[in-house]
C-alpha cells in the first residue's frame, strides 16, 4: 500500500500545479478519479490473502472448512444426495443445473474425501474422481441419454459403496 500513497501524494502535487483555468479544472479532476480509480484496483490486486485474490467468499470458506472437518462416510452419503439430485434434474431436462449440482458434489465434498480415500485405494480414487469430475459433467453439457447419464451414476455409486467398506474397514 505505501506505493498507493506515493501516487496519491504524487497526485495531489500535479494537481496544485495545474493552472486555475475552468477546462484544466475539469480535466485535471478526471486524471484524478482515473488515478484513484487505478490506486484502488492496484490495492486490491495487491493484497494476497484477500477475498478478491482468492476468489472466494467468506460461506465458501466457511463451506469448505465444514466438509473438510466430515468423516469419509458423511461425505459419501451427501455426494451420494446431490448425485441423486442431479440424476433428478437431468431426467427433468435441467442439464445446466444437474452438471453445476455434479460440480458441486465433486468440489465441496468429494475433493475432501480424495486425500483419506488415497490412503486406501489410489485406483479407486482416481477412477471415481473422473468418473464425477470429467465423464459425468461432459455427459450432462453433451445432452447424453438418460440411460448413459445413469450409467455413470451407477458406476459412481458402486466406487462409492467400494469406498464406504474401505472406510468401514480402516
Amino acid at each position: 500500500m505505501r506505493n498507493g500513497h506515493y501516487i496519491i501524494l504524487y497526485v495531489i502535487k500535479l494537481r496544485t500545479m495545474i493552472n486555475k483555468d475552468t477546462s484544466q479544472k475539469l480535466m485535471s479532476s478526471k486524471l484524478l478519479l482515473l488515478i484513484l480509480s487505478t490506486v484502488t484496483l492496484i490495492s486490491m490486486v495487491s493484497i494476497p490473502n484477500s477475498v478478491f485474490a482468492q476468489g472466494t467468499t467468506e460461506s465458501d470458506a466457511v463451506a469448505s472448512e465444514e466438509a473438510s472437518s466430515k468423516d469419509p462416510i458423511t461425505l459419501i452419503n451427501e455426494i451420494r444426495g446431490l448425485l441423486t439430485q442431479a440424476n433428478n434434474q437431468y431426467v427433468a431436462g435441467d442439464q445446466v443445473g444437474a452438471a453445476e449440482t455434479v460440480r458441486v458434489a465433486y468440489l465441496d465434498h468429494y475433493e475432501f474425501l480424495e486425500g483419506p480415500l488415497a490412503a486406501l485405494d489410489p485406483t479407486l480414487m482416481e477412477a471415481t474422481e473422473i468418473l464425477i469430475r470429467e465423464d459425468l459433467v461432459a455427459a450432462m453439457e453433451n445432452n447424453s441419454s438418460v440411460a448413459v447419464v445413469q450409467d455413470l451414476l451407477n458406476t459412481i455409486n458402486t466406487n462409492l459403496d467400494k469406498a464406504e467398506l474401505l472406510f468401514q474397514q480402516a
